[in-house]
């Protein structure tokens, strides 16, 4: 099951995480249930087993906000995705969705991916953050 956690890493009850999975695409959903704004992070720790079985962690995976069209889309390396903590902020019963789609064994998206990688690193670093899943 997917959750939506708070900074300390607690269960929020309000927000609905969850997804929908296909051989190439996954949609992940969130849904705000309550009357307030929320920040959380999405825990996709659950899909990881599911995309282990048929791809490997280094696979690049297309990351795109389906509902705001307005952002290009983002490149990850499957299981850097899985495990990114980035905060979301959900106005009340409102809902985001973001599309998960595996990219063909391509070298140039392949390259990008591995560039953008690192210049998170690098930011997260200069920020002082944690690089744990970098």
């Amino acid at each position: 099951m997917l959750t939506a956690r708070d900074d300390q890493r607690k269960f929020i009850s309000d927000i609905l995480v969850y997804a929908r999975y296909s051989l190439m695409e996954t949609a992940i959903i969130a849904t705000n249930l309550s009357d307030q704004r929320r920040r959380f992070i999405m825990d996709l720790s659950q899909l990881l087993p599911t995309y282990q079985k048929a791809y490997s962690n280094n696979t690049v995976v297309m990351i795109k906000n389906i509902i705001s069209d307005d952002q290009d889309p983002e490149y990850f390396f499957l299981r850097e995705f899985i495990e990114l903590n980035t905060p979301k902020n959900l106005p009340p019963y409102h809902s985001l969705m973001i599309s998960v789609t595996i990219c063909d064994d391509d070298q140039f998206i392949f390259k990008k991916c591995l560039t953008n990688s690192i210049e998170r690193t690098k930011r997260n670093l200069l920020a002082h953050k944690s690089i744990e899943t970098e």
